[in-house]
């Protein structure tokens, strides 16, 4: 992370001074589109998240972050974003997808809540050096009627993308967590 030594930055939000930022996005209230959250989730309580790192669930409101963070003059080296998609895989399947990837149109199963997001995210890697990881679970169709919870197969590829993420940046596990 480069900084302007003119900038204080104490008063920047924490996800711009941080070295990675780890998202977590969805909507807790619509079943296993809390894949994203549920992770930072597990994160956050499993581990202890080291100074130099954020992670966030940022719900639906991952737009609002992601062009703070286009405006912003300090930014993360890496930003990990992790979602749901129903891309009718096989459920609880989980993959990395390149930012090139992303549609740059709107299509109704892809999820990150929707195109700006992924152009945002085009941006921050092309533009401002920002390298950009997007790991997503496909949850199958995404529930229309409100019902918390996630299935058992989201449940588990929770477990398997925190520990993923936990052993790619040296997390250490938690005092207070043992299994």
């Amino acid at each position: 992370m480069s900084v302007d030594p003119l900038i204080e930055l104490d008063v920047l939000p924490a996800f711009c001074r941080a070295k990675i930022v780890i998202l977590g996005v969805g909507n807790v209230l619509f079943g296993d589109d809390g894949f994203g959250p549920a992770v930072a989730e597990y994160l956050v309580s499993h581990y202890q998240i080291p100074d130099d790192m954020y992670v966030m669930d940022v719900g639906t409101g991952v737009r609002k972050l992601l062009f703070t963070l286009l405006l912003s003059e300090t930014r993360p080296e890496e930003i990990v974003i992790v979602d749901a998609v129903d891309w009718g895989q096989t459920a609880g399947r989980v993959a990395t997808i390149p930012v090139e990837a992303l549609p740059t149109n709107k299509l109704d199963d892809f999820s990150l809540h929707q195109v700006p997001t992924s152009n945002m995210l085009r941006e921050l890697q092309d533009q401002c050096g920002v390298k950009v990881t997007v790991i997503v679970c496909d949850v199958g169709p995404i529930v229309q009627e409100m019902r918390s919870g996630l299935s058992a197969l989201s449940r588990q590829a929770v477990d398997k993308v925190g520990q993923q993420l936990a052993r790619r940046f040296n997390m250490m596990s938690s005092l207070h967590y043992s299994e």
